[in-house]
């Protein structure tokens, strides 16, 4: 996942590979000068942890047997730059411009959960020059993060909603408003993800808890709570609800430790939104012109196997979003990628248009059907729809900055 926002450091990343989920790291050197990283299952090492301002880059190279991420942070909270969706056997390459020097910190996450293994590295040399973007695209970025703020805004007036319903014991209404209150967070993904400190708490799954040993919060800890896991749905399986999530779930799980994790939620997002609000909060080239494959990427990741919403199946509801959020951006972007590459434009909208009607057939009412409705069969014809919006969404930084 995907996206930095930063006042101070610029930064790109280009992902080599496929697949998704996270290992640990081996170092190699790099004739090239790239940092070496390699990812095991279980640790994170670089072949030197020294770094000069201005471009750096990092070839990473996943040696375990889970799908591995890569984060650049700074100040161990923003992101900076990443590499997601990295497969055992695979590699990725990110580009990173640092132009402040200064202690700066790299992760590589295995089965992309939790904090990840983390590394420090030291950049020197003199401050330098941001890069500056063309005028046409610094002004679609510009008018994305009008966007994006409304998309808060409304994160937050929802929210505030949904928290009343639930510490009033109005459930059924906290039930039917689950799939709606998400729809804003998921249509900005890539930019709320930014914030590590932030992201986790709102929108963690049971899986980033290392099996109850951190504290469980957010959206899906209150779905839990809205949904019991029953005993058919309890299993290891992929979008199972895991054995030890459902015992955790009968004991912690109670009206007076929800009502806490409802009103932390509230406070979660009002802090995202006064981030985003602020008036040099800034959305990096980048990453921005990569979001739209990112949100994509977020379907593709985990999604479409019914591992995010695994407690309601309102699954579809997130799809919806990211697809609307990704498509937004794309718009935002979509004079510039004509102007270089008609037939590319062309290509994307009519994979917009395939995945939008392979989704709203499972429209029903003013939202979607249970996500244990859509067999084996129809959740590999959403995938294959996604991965064609996904091949050609790849394109876009190149033409967009080339």
């Amino acid at each position: 996942m995907k996206h930095a926002l930063s006042t101070t450091v610029a930064l790109g990343a280009i992902a080599l590979g496929a697949p998704l989920a996270l290992a640990g790291c081996t170092s190699k050197s790099d004739s090239t000068g790239a940092v070496s990283v390699t990812s095991s299952n279980d640790s994170c090492e670089l072949s030197t942890t020294d770094a000069t301002t201005g471009d750096v880059n990092f070839k990473i190279t996943n040696s375990g047997s889970k799908v591995t991420e890569f984060y650049v942070y700074a100040n161990e909270t923003r992101v900076l730059g990443e590499v997601e969706n990295i497969g055992p056997g695979l590699t990725g390459n990110l580009k990173v411009q640092i132009v402040d020097p200064g202690k700066y910190t790299v992760a590589c996450k295995p089965g992309m959960v939790g904090q990840g293994i983390r590394k420090e590295i030291n950049v020197t040399g003199d401050a330098k020059e941001k890069s500056q973007a063309p005028a046409d695209v610094n002004a679609a970025k510009a008018r994305y993060l009008d966007y994006v703020r409304g998309q808060t805004a409304a994160l937050s007036a929802q929210t505030a909603t949904f928290v009343s319903n639930v510490k009033n014991n109005n459930l059924d209404a906290a039930r039917a408003q689950f799939g709606q209150v998400r729809t804003s967070y998921e249509r900005i993904e890539p930019v709320a993800e930014s914030f590590q400190d932030l992201d986790p708490k709102i929108d963690m799954r049971w899986d980033d808890t290392a099996d109850g040993k951190d504290p469980f919060t957010g959206f899906h800890r209150i779905e839990r709570y809205l949904w019991p896991p029953q005993a058919n749905e309890i299993g290891d399986a992929t979008g199972q609800i895991a054995p030890a999530d459902a015992a955790n779930a009968k004991t912690a799980d109670t009206p007076a430790e929800i009502a806490k994790i409802a009103d932390q939620l509230q406070t979660d997002v009002n802090s995202l939104k006064t981030e985003v609000d602020k008036p040099n909060f800034e959305f990096d080239t980048q990453l921005f012109v990569q979001g739209a494959k990112s949100l994509i990427d977020e379907v593709a990741a985990t999604k479409v196997k019914g591992e995010e919403d695994r407690y309601s199946h309102t699954d579809l509801w997130d799809f919806a979003a990211n697809v609307e959020g990704s498509q937004t951006l794309i718009g935002e972007l979509q004079p510039i990628i004509e102007a270089k590459n008609k037939t590319l434009m062309n290509q994307i909208n009519t994979a917009f248009t395939d995945v939008n009607n392979a989704i709203d057939k499972y429209r029903q009412g003013d939202g979607y059907v249970s996500y244990e409705k859509v067999t084996a069969e129809q959740r590999k014809e959403l995938s294959d729809k996604i991965d064609a919006l996904s091949a050609a969404l790849s394109q876009v930084p190149g033409v967009v900055l080339g």
